[in-house]
């Protein structure tokens, strides 16, 4: 499929396309409790909205707050670890959006390391990539079809499907920062956050 307008694409291994993206915002919603990361597109104003559980939503909005925890959170330590040993994270890689069965859809990531003069991918939830991303200064990439498929229009385009005006009201909805303590959930479903 062809990229969003004004998308930047980043060629990588192989014949895959990505968009570098940066976290724009953690929200959680104050009715349901629903934490989302909303990832957009550094050269788009284009947004992939990512359900994702609270301590992760927590560890992605501390990090991007430049906030340090009393006591390193568990992304914190597995950076920690990871520059101790010598190993440096080059990128993230949001790289598909599984159709869980229930009519939404869960992301995958990946965490590509260097190791001395080799590289190796791991397999990841999306958000806890992203969270090891932002302190690791490591560049977040989301495959170009998942980008198409995933992320919506600001408000004002020209995009009136009436799925995009209604995922543009609900978040709307949502405050700029997390507040209270919401339930434990976890998962990268963008419909559904315990799937």
């Amino acid at each position: 499929s062809a990229p969003a307008a004004g998308t930047t694409l980043i060629r990588s291994v192989g014949t895959e396309m990505y968009v570098s993206c940066a976290v724009e915002s953690v929200r959680v919603h104050s009715l349901t409790g629903q934490h989302v990361v909303f990832l957009q597109g550094r050269d788009s104003d284009r947004i992939v909205p990512i359900w994702i559980g609270a301590d992760q939503a927590h560890s992605i909005a501390v990090s991007i707050a430049g906030l340090r925890s009393e006591r390193p959170l568990t992304h914190d330590l597995m950076a920690d670890m990871l520059s101790k040993l010598g190993v440096e994270v080059t990128r993230v890689v949001v790289k598909d959006l599984v159709d869980d069965g229930n009519g939404s859809g869960v992301f995958h990531g990946s965490v590509f390391l260097h190791i001395g003069d080799r590289e190796i991918e791991i397999d990841s939830r999306a958000s806890d990539a992203i969270a090891l991303a932002v302190r690791a200064g490591a560049r977040i990439l989301v495959a170009d079809d998942v980008f198409d498929r995933a992320s919506m229009a600001p408000e004002g385009s020209t995009e009136d499907d009436s799925e995009i005006a209604l995922w543009k009201r609900f978040i709307e909805s949502l405050p700029d920062e997390p507040t209270g303590e919401p339930p434990k959930r976890s998962g990268d479903a963008p419909g559904d956050p315990r799937s």
